[in-house]
């Protein structure tokens, strides 16, 4: 959907990132995961549009749409089985579309970045090394832990980490649990289409949704090259 610049906070401090599925195209990855635990726990394989339609927070609620039961095999098991496949894979999946350029201009116009992501934190940050985005980031967050549940704790701390008001910082995200944790701190939500979720679970939401980084992009330099993110000037 095309969406007005109108609607960008009109002076962006800090944008605060998710990492899988909107900086990283590690969609089929996970479909492959998911689909290497059905074969091993007796569940029939999920298409990746089945998998876009279903998938959600907390990760248990999902496995158990897809029909795993949790009485025959603990869900801790079956985590412990995608990640086998999982992490041992992601460093190889490409970055979307347009992160670069995005980083490079939230940069010059000195925005803030950090990453918030529903990845064990280790993970995180040697996929980060590997694409060589580790220094770009002002904070890298994760989880500590693998239960697969929600990230409004870690966002709650990095939003008082950060010193920043909330409605100056955007959060880019690309399911509809990205956009209840932006809406959770006070963050300004924006949502793109390349996910693990579809484009019309995201547009149910409320949030504006795009089809990917560069739409975004061209939206937030509209913005920055109008003047309206001068940092001398304050709006209230």
């Amino acid at each position: 959907m095309t969406y007005s610049p109108d609607w960008i906070p009109t002076r962006i401090e800090h944008i605060v990132l998710d990492w899988n599925g909107t900086l990283i195209d590690d969609l089929d990855l996970a479909v492959r995961a998911v689909n290497r635990c059905g074969e091993r726990f007796g569940v029939v394989p999920v298409t990746r549009d089945r998998y876009r339609a279903l998938f959600n927070f907390p990760i248990a609620g999902f496995y158990k749409a897809l029909g795993f039961d949790f009485a025959c095999t603990p869900f801790a098991t079956i985590v412990e089985h995608y990640l086998e496949c999982f992490d041992a894979n992601v460093a190889q999946c490409a970055l979307h579309d347009g992160v670069l350029d995005l980083l490079g201009t939230a940069r010059a116009a000195g925005v803030g970045l950090s990453i918030l992501s529903a990845s064990h934190g280790d993970i995180l940050r040697g996929t980060l090394d590997a694409k060589g985005l580790h220094g770009r980031f002002e904070h890298i967050v994760g989880l500590s832990h693998n239960r697969a549940g929600s990230k409004l704790d870690e966002a709650m701390q990095l939003m008082r980490t950060l010193d920043v008001r909330p409605d100056r910082t955007l959060y880019i995200g690309d399911t509809t649990h990205d956009y209840d944790v932006a809406c959770a701190v006070g963050w300004r939500p924006v949502l793109v289409s390349t996910g693990h979720h579809d484009a019309s679970r995201l547009l149910r939401s409320g949030a504006p949704v795009y089809g990917g980084l560069g739409e975004l992009l061209s939206h937030l330099t509209c913005r920055w090259s109008a003047g309206s993110n001068d940092r001398s000037v304050e709006h209230d």
